[in-house]
């Protein structure tokens, strides 16, 4: 994520990145996030051909600053790399 730390109502960018190219035609890989203070698109798409793809992240504002853990399961690997949503 970038930045791994991002102040709540702002936006961050993920970055999906297999360990290989992705097949002719591309691949759909699934986003979750958790808890709801950072929201991410269902899936992102990566082109056929590339290794990796970038999404969009965004945020509400928190009382507290809260980790948040954006997951993605492809190939039988999956990651939940942390985000922190810090307060105002």
């Amino acid at each position: 994520m970038t930045p791994a730390t991002v102040r709540g109502g702002a936006a961050a960018t993920g970055t999906v990145t297999l360990h290989g190219a992705a097949p002719a035609g591309g691949v759909s890989v699934p986003l979750t996030s958790s808890p709801a203070a950072a929201g991410v698109p269902a899936t992102v798409d990566v082109p056929g051909g590339a290794m990796r793809a970038t999404f969009a992240i965004t945020t509400k504002p928190v009382a507290k600053n809260t980790h948040v853990s954006i997951g993605t399961s492809y190939g039988g690997v999956s990651k939940a790399p942390p985000l922190l949503v810090s307060r105002p």
